[in-house]
């Protein structure tokens, strides 16, 4: 691939970042302007890294006396040659799809291989980056205390909400009923109504994120009992209304541990990959824009 492939490859990204223009201020425009350019230099670099292995391994193949010694050299130069391609490959998609997304490419690659992994207890919507438990799956009926089949599906998800890509990013988490009201006298005494049952739902998975890693300080919880269905329920409610949301918004950026309310202030911009002596790649890339700092509208 030459220089002039590798920025028009680049630049596909650019169409996507445009929209942002009437909704976000100059400042994060900015941002991602750099974090575009950073990927941008960083591909340019890893082209320069796979010359040089191309070098390397035309000399050694060139030898007239080629010894088990360069034989090895040899064999690690194309390892290392294909594993820049490879990278480099990948930050061309991250380019790709920069704007397709309301939360970090690889963020979202990650949610949708677990839900696809855990299609009955759980949902991904690439669309707004947001995460849906179904109720029915995760809790008993009417109670509130997580069900232990849905506890290694929430750690997993812990896991790759503790991942740094993600560390920038509030974990808030809706609980939501359907319309049926409680009938059971010892559940209204615990919870009152459907609105303190979709909160006590909602706080039962934070304890569980927070007890498998994720602090609490990145956590908010509300509950929205009836009033916010995804369908008309029936004589017996909406099962697909009786959910659990999770949803990533970016951390308020004058947090300080204290608790503060979230603005729509986007978070500074994560700082790019470094590259090693060999070439390989030590953290990931974000060069997706933030979502608005709301519920989306599709689980209202």
């Amino acid at each position: 691939m030459t220089r002039k492939h590798l920025l028009a490859a680049a630049a596909l990204a650019l169409p996507a970042l445009m929209p942002l223009a009437g909704c976000q201020s100059q400042g994060e425009l900015n941002r991602y302007r750099t974090q575009y350019r950073t990927a941008q230099d960083q591909i340019l670099d890893l082209q320069a890294r796979l010359a040089d292995k191309d070098r390397l391994i035309d000399t050694l193949r060139g030898s007239l006396n080629p010894n088990v010694e360069m034989q090895g050299q040899l064999s690690d130069a194309q390892a290392r040659r294909a594993a820049l391609e490879a990278e480099i490959l990948r930050l061309e998609d991250l380019l790709e799809r920069a704007g397709t997304t309301p939360i970090p490419v690889e963020l979202a690659d990650e949610l949708e291989r677990l839900a696809q992994a855990n299609p009955d207890l759980m949902s991904y919507d690439a669309a707004t980056g947001a995460i849906r438990f179904r109720s029915d799956v995760t809790f008993a009926l009417g109670k509130a205390d997580v069900r232990s089949g849905a506890v290694p599906i929430i750690n997993k998800l812990a896991t790759v909400l503790s991942a740094p890509v993600a560390a920038e990013y509030e974990v808030r988490v809706a609980g939501h009923t359907d319309n049926v009201p409680m009938k059971n006298a010892l559940n209204r005494q615990l919870y009152g109504d459907n609105w303190g049952l979709s909160t006590a739902r909602a706080v039962s998975v934070m304890k569980a994120f927070s007890t498998a890693g994720i602090p609490e300080e990145r956590m908010s919880v509300a509950g929205y009992g009836e009033h916010r269905p995804v369908e008309p329920n029936g004589a017996k409610g909406s099962a697909r209304n009786r959910r659990v949301e999770i949803y990533l918004v970016p951390m308020p950026s004058t947090f300080n541990g204290d608790a503060t309310e979230p603005t729509d202030t986007a978070p500074a911009a994560p700082a790019a990959p470094a590259a090693t002596n060999d070439g390989e790649v030590t953290e990931l890339i974000d060069v997706t824009p933030v979502p608005q700092d709301q519920a989306p509208e599709v689980f209202k």
